[in-house]
């Protein structure tokens, strides 16, 4: 396009010069009008040509676009990305659709990158209609597209996963398929095993980090032991157990109703006996861990200098897997799952963002920067019932618990990483509200309403990030 700026402007220039001529030679004024028609022809043949070089500029760059996104989908549905089948694809593909029905011959170079692109440059030479009576016949374009296949570079993602009573059955069921289906998805690109990196995390109300921590620096209170005291108490062998009555009770485990109805009894103890003895307590750490004391338990980065509580005698899920490119070890995780107890999510957000963190405890995440691709997402099918009490999560404030998920979740996205969230079956309108917050925009929100809603979000989120796309 220079050729064509040059020849306005010095088309502009004779016209100004020929007009000032005019002014200072009125007998002249015949010849001076002649030459003054001739940058005006050069300027409107320009001006046409100008015209149709941009139409075929933008037309050519339309069908290398689509022809580089069909050469990405080839490359992600299995095709050799190290042969020139997907080169010859993408050439054919522009001179079928332009050059046949532009009646030119452009030359196409195309390039696929072991990194998870196609790249395409085409030269053009177009010819002129106006411009060739003054020397130029032709002038040309070079134009280039680039797409993106699978996650087009590392990607690293973390399930983060609603495991409470809740979930028992079919529910549990369904969504661990869908998970490893997701996994399935993120590996079917080539060079995947390269580029993608999966950690889980199951949650209830507490998180499980795994018992081969336990002597980690950034763990404290992670020792087994017991203690043996000599003490004394009362028994009552000779009490009377009379008149029982049945009493009807509904209990509640993590907002699922059960019966609990119990015999009640008239007790007559009867004469205590005192008994005395040495007393055993033993204390041990299942791999639960429980929250620092606020502002701490807000931050991804854990050293030895404020470690991580771990809770003695505490029940938890099934542990943790940091971030691993082997979709086997993700898939027999996830098939690990059982569910248990009650829901307190704000955890699960937190272990999930460490698992993507490139600092401590685990540091297996690449840099924060604009081009880390880290993603997270987040299943849950229940409201919170518990809060932090610091350091377990005995406490029921409600409103706390919320307040704390809905932050945890604006630090996780501060810095960079990607949140998709999937309401399964929630009816709690305030959690479902914070579910849609954490997410990180109205397109990788997913209010399930059945467990095949569920299926088809874990399958949108799987060709969201495995997609296909125009990187430039």
């Amino acid at each position: 396009m220079y050729a064509f700026e040059r020849m306005r402007d010095f088309a502009r220039a004779f016209a100004q010069k020929a007009r000032a001529s005019l002014r200072d030679e009125r007998g002249t004024t015949a010849t001076m009008l002649g030459f003054a028609m001739i940058p005006l022809m050069a300027i409107s043949g320009a001006a046409v040509d100008y015209s149709t070089v941009a139409r075929t500029r933008s037309i050519l760059q339309e069908s290398l676009d689509a022809a580089v996104l069909a050469g990405a989908s080839s490359v992600a549905q299995g095709a050799n990305s190290e042969g020139d089948g997907v080169s010859k694809a993408v050439k054919a593909y522009i001179d079928a659709n332009f050059g046949k029905t532009q009646n030119l011959n452009p030359t196409t170079k195309v390039q696929v990158t072991k990194d998870g692109t196609v790249l395409a440059t085409v030269t053009l030479d177009v010819p002129l209609h106006v411009m060739p009576v003054l020397g130029m016949k032709t002038t040309t374009i070079s134009i280039t597209s680039k797409a993106a296949y699978g996650t087009g570079g590392k990607a690293e993602v973390a399930l983060v996963f609603d495991t409470t009573y809740s979930m028992v059955g079919a529910k549990l069921s369904a969504a661990q398929v869908a998970a490893k289906s997701l996994v399935d998805t993120l590996y079917s690109t080539p060079n995947a095993a390269k580029n993608v990196k999966i950690g889980l995390v199951p949650f209830t109300y507490y998180v499980n980090v795994g018992l081969p921590y336990r002597n980690q620096s950034w763990i404290t209170g992670a020792q087994d032991y017991s203690t043996t005291t000599y003490e004394c108490w009362d028994t009552y062998p000779n009490a009377t157990y009379t008149n029982p009555v049945t009493v009807s009770a509904t209990c509640y485990n993590d907002g699922v109703p059960y019966d609990c109805s119990y015999t009640n009894y008239t007790v007559n103890n009867g004469t205590p006996v005192k008994q005395c003895g040495n007393q055993t307590y033993t204390y041990t750490w299942n791999g639960c861990v429980g929250s620092r004391n606020s502002p701490l338990d807000l931050q991804d980065s854990v050293t030895s200098v404020n470690p991580v509580p771990a809770l003695l005698n505490y029940s938890c899920p099934s542990a943790l897997q940091r971030l691993t490119s082997d979709p086997s070890v993700v898939k027999a995780q996830i098939d690990g799952m059982t569910a248990m107890q009650d829901t307190y999510i704000a955890p699960g957000l937190l272990w999930g963002w460490r698992v993507l963190s490139p600092n401590g405890p685990f540091g297996d995440g690449q840099a924060y920067s604009p081009t880390a691709t880290k993603v997270m997402v987040l299943l849950t099918d229940g409201a919170n019932t518990h809060s932090p009490n610091y350091p377990d999560h005995e406490a029921g404030d409600v409103g706390t618990a919320n307040q704390i998920t809905a932050q945890t979740c604006a630090n996780i996205k501060a810095t960079g990483i990607v949140i998709y969230a999937i309401a399964l079956q929630v009816t709690d309108p305030t959690i479902k509200s914070i579910l849609s917050g954490c997410a990180s925009g109205p397109d990788k929100y997913f209010d399930a309403g059945s467990i095949g809603s569920m299926q088809t979000a874990f399958a949108t989120i799987g060709a969201k990030l495995n997609a296909v796309r125009l990187t430039n």
